[in-house]
């Protein structure tokens, strides 16, 4: 990606803000991909990472990012999310001042957690309680990681930084608690910014829900790929050219 006009001083600032279970280093195959040009901030949400002795709750995760965005005051920001991360970015969104959010570049989360799909998560978050309590945690995490590896979704290095980095797989089922039910749908109307909707093909919730969140918005459009959930995890070179070139649009229109 190049531009000769662009004063990278306009470009708002990304905040990169990963999926359930996770933490921030979920997001190292995305940014060697990432323009160099953008000045980029990852964080670990509630009970992920660096803050795995809390739990998490989608109230506690707006105010860590609203903590990140005060810290970075006066610049404007990007909200980078996928999966769990896209769902805080725009809770978050609703609770920033509409002058400090340039944009959002959000992945797999056009879809309300309800119904069959909260359904099948608490299904699958209670088989996960089962799996570590017959295995223990770290067996757990070392079974999960090997996995990521196997289906190509993260290198030997990038598993490691990854676990280095705090797994809290227990994370996961709370983040299903506190998403479920919430109306995201209604939210997204009341987002002054431009949204980028970002869906893998085979994602079968957030793609049979992406016409109407896209319809809903006041200003969006969607980058789709083939793979499954989690474009950034299984195409984080395209992920980031997706966002690389929304962050340009912002930065351009910051400019004019």
């Amino acid at each position: 990606m190049t531009s000769t006009t662009l004063d990278t001083g306009t470009a708002p600032v990304l905040i990169l803000l990963h999926g359930a279970g996770g933490n921030q280093a979920m997001w190292n195959p995305v940014r060697r991909h990432l323009d160099p040009r953008w000045r980029v901030v990852a964080l670990d949400l509630p009970g992920h990472g660096s803050k795995s002795d809390s739990h998490f709750t989608l109230e506690g995760a707006v105010e860590t990012v609203a903590a990140e965005v005060r810290r970075l005051a006066p610049a404007r920001v990007a909200l980078v999310g996928d999966s769990l991360g896209g769902y805080t970015s725009m809770a978050s969104a609703l609770a920033l001042p509409t002058d400090r959010v340039a944009g959002l570049a959000i992945g797999g989360c056009t879809q309300n957690i309800a119904g069959k799909t909260l359904r099948q998560l608490r299904t699958r978050k209670v088989m996960m309680r089962m799996m570590a309590a017959l295995l223990g945690p770290k067996r757990l995490i070392a079974k999960s990681s090997a996995a990521l590896v196997k289906k190509g979704l993260l290198g030997p290095d990038d598993v490691n930084a990854l676990v280095a980095g705090g797994l809290r797989l227990a994370a996961w089922g709370e983040a299903v608690d506190s998403l479920g039910n919430r109306d995201f749908l209604a939210d997204v109307p009341k987002i002054a910014a431009p949204i980028l909707f970002i869906n893998g093909d085979k994602d079968a919730g957030p793609v049979a829900g992406e016409a109407e969140f896209l319809a809903a918005a006041r200003h969006a459009d969607v980058a789709r790929f083939p793979c499954e959930h989690g474009v950034s995890l299984w195409l984080p070179a395209e992920f980031a050219g997706a966002v690389n070139r929304f962050v340009e649009r912002l930065a351009l229109k910051e400019a004019a």
